[in-house]
């Protein structure tokens, strides 16, 4: 039998509400004389639409698939503590990527309405620290998560993040991407639903631009789409179907670093804003290099996504 909703629920329902329906809270009007700097109010209300309508979309299918009484119970609000739990942490580094991406997104997204710059990445970040948190209480409603402020605390370095490069370029030397491969776990079928929590199949990079580090005499010699990152990602998070591998909340299973080539693609030809925006999603991933893993034991890939 299903709990009664509490005032949690009212709050998750608000936040909802303003997080589907927040773009269209920015004015349209002229932020100054010019009239080319005005906010185009039909691409505010096409993206205002289009946001309201995903974020329905997305929370409607949740609520069928692991927020539902065959997969999880409703419990009162609670918090709990899943710092190095079986996924040995891949998942705050998913937070972390995953925020950057909507942060990235929807700055882009509000730039295309004409928004300045200053507010796009303030809206861009507050909305994705918006969408993240709504999740987050949801899961805290649910016996089998809890909300996390681990998971917050990830998040929040994922919503500033890709506003920090704008706002201070040197910080584009340093990129966290994401690969990501089909592991055991989906292939013997103890993932159904949310391939987001394979956490055995994703590996998290941190992508130097090498160019950018070295001398000035050797600067020439290095290819400026040439990057070297660093991989973690984790082996045996699952022993089964709904069987993690933690003893005490602490994972038992295998981690494993990396090193690979990488490539800056932001480095490809193109100037406009749509292109920017290509280039700066496909660098959002880490495609297929030269890689080493080096633990838990070492392993040579010609090529590895």
């Amino acid at each position: 039998m299903k709990k009664p909703y509490s005032y949690y629920t009212i709050l998750l329902a608000a936040v909802f509400l303003f997080a589907a329906a927040s773009p269209l809270l920015a004015s349209p009007a002229a932020r100054v004389s010019d009239p080319d700097s005005s906010i185009n109010s039909t691409r505010l209300w096409i993206v205002g639409g289009t946001m309201f309508a995903a974020n329905v979309g997305i929370m409607a299918y949740y609520f069928t698939t692991f927020y539902n009484d065959n997969y999880a119970q409703r419990a009162p609000f609670h918090t709990f503590d899943d710092w190095y739990n079986a996924d040995l942490n891949v998942d705050k580094l998913g937070h972390i990527w995953g925020t950057q991406t909507y942060t990235h997104t929807l700055y882009h997204i509000f730039r295309w309405t004409n928004m300045p710059e200053t507010e796009s990445m303030y809206w861009s970040s507050g909305l994705a620290m918006l969408y993240q948190l709504e999740m987050e209480i949801t899961d805290g409603l649910y016996e089998r998560w809890g909300f996390s402020w681990w998971d917050m605390g990830a998040n929040s370095v994922g919503a500033v993040w890709p506003n920090l490069q704008r706002s201070y370029p040197a910080l584009q030397s340093v990129n966290l991407k994401m690969s990501y491969r089909p592991s055991h776990a989906v292939k013997a079928g103890w993932i159904e639903h949310d391939y987001l929590r394979d956490y055995d199949g994703f590996t998290y990079w941190l992508s130097l631009s090498v160019n950018d580090f070295l001398p000035e005499a050797v600067e020439p010699y290095w290819p400026d789409w040439l990057a070297i990152a660093v991989g973690y990602g984790a082996n045996r998070t699952m022993l089964g179907d709904g069987i993690y591998n933690s003893v005490n909340g602490v994972g038992q299973g295998e981690q494993e670093w990396y090193v690979a080539l990488d490539y800056d693609l932001r480095k490809l030809p193109g100037d406009s804003a749509f292109m920017q925006f290509v280039k700066e999603s496909l660098n959002l991933f880490h495609w297929p290099a030269p890689a080493i893993r080096f633990t838990p034991s070492a392993v040579y890939y010609g090529l590895y996504f």
